[in-house]
């Protein structure tokens, strides 16, 4: 039996939306964003798991320097438990949920879930760090709000495929999230640099599933983000570097290149 819906209606109170997690949303580091755990009812969850639509059913495979992953955007196919689901994400309740978390009214949730929906990432794969797509071009809205809801039972941190929040796209991981099941992390964009650059390597070929919704505004109004671009990766020297150091080199070398550019154009500007 499908639940009436799969929102845990204690974490969002009200009362505590507006007392404790909005505050802590704003006041987050390094741009406003959330970690919530069992924010959803655990089985619901799982149905959605083992509801995944097969692998030809329109899945969109993407595998570039920048991102190996496949994503399920086709509501058509979703089974009966991920649709509740998705009605959940796109309901008044979870709209005002949001409005209160993140301060932004008047959110519109994309029904058509492009791009989003299902995310699924096998061993090897990785998304780099980015800047998401600022404008939803179908509904001519500006994006604001991503949800992702994980769906990974039992994984660990050693599998990689940690969410990385970051300061900027060649920078370090300010923080990183282990993509756990009933682990939501809700943040705004589209300036929010992000990503699971590290590559899974969780065994037995398990793979890395989530769940997003994102949510948007109209673009006349007076605090609209005035940008529209698509995703956006780091280019040159040091993002191919990087590319290819993930696969050979532990994180404190990676971050070695990025300290060592920074110590040259340093130098650069004093010469």
């Amino acid at each position: 039996m499908i639940a009436e819906t799969s929102i845990c209606a204690a974490k969002i109170d009200t009362l505590r939306v507006e007392r404790e997690l909005a505050r802590a949303f704003a006041r987050a580091h390094p741009f406003p964003h959330i970690v919530i755990d069992d924010l959803f009812d655990e089985d619901v969850l799982k149905s959605v798991v083992t509801e995944m639509p097969a692998a030809d059913t329109s899945w969109t495979e993407w595998e570039s320097a920048h991102e190996r992953k496949r994503v399920q955007s086709n509501t058509a196919v979703f089974g009966p438990t991920t649709r509740q689901l998705a009605a959940d994400l796109t309901s008044p309740e979870f709209l005002d949920f949001l409005e209160r978390l993140t301060g932004i009214d008047a959110l519109i949730p994309d029904p058509h879930f492009d791009a989003a929906g299902y995310f699924d990432i096998g061993p090897g794969g990785y998304l780099d760090l980015h800047y998401d797509f600022a404008r939803n071009e179908r509904l001519n809205l500006d994006r604001r709000v991503n949800v992702l809801v994980y769906l990974n039972e039992g994984w660990q941190p050693g599998w990689g495929g940690e969410l990385v929040l970051a300061e900027s796209l060649e920078g370090p991981p300010v923080e990183e999230v282990v993509p756990v099941m009933n682990r939501t992390v809700v943040f705004l964009t589209p300036d929010a640099v992000h990503g699971h650059p590290v590559a899974v390597a969780s065994p037995d070929g398990q793979h890395r599933l989530c769940f997003s919704s994102y949510y948007f505004t109209s673009p006349i109004r007076s605090d609209a983000p005035r940008m529209n671009h698509g995703v956006v990766f780091a280019d040159g020297l040091l993002g191919s570097a990087r590319r290819h150091a993930r696969r050979w080199l532990p994180p404190v070398a990676i971050d070695a290149l990025v300290a060592g550019r920074d110590r040259l154009r340093r130098g650069a500007e004093r010469g």
